[in-house]
């Protein structure tokens, strides 16, 4: 009992010290003041697009080759059933 009581009051007193902590740490800021806004007026749009279109391709592929996997795995266990009762 005494262990659980220890650990408890440890607890309580380190989430006392991280909210003090919390208390002095300076607040983030974005650095050089470059904001959202700016970074999307800044980015390329072909490279974008090239980016979607990259990943939604490599997401169709898996989502063929999990079809394939699903088919190939269907095979197998009819194939197993078949050796073990014909």
């Amino acid at each position: 009992m005494a262990r659980g009581a220890g650990f408890s009051i440890s607890a309580i007193k380190s989430g006392k010290d991280n909210r003090n902590l919390g208390k002095i740490r300076p607040k983030l800021a974005a650095p050089d003041g470059l904001s959202r806004d700016k970074n999307m007026e800044l980015t390329d749009l072909k490279s974008l697009d090239e980016g979607v279109r990259f990943r939604m391709s490599r997401r169709n592929s898996l989502v063929k080759s999990g079809y394939f996997f699903v088919a190939i795995t269907t095979l197998f266990i009819l194939w197993i059933l078949y050796i073990l009762f014909f």
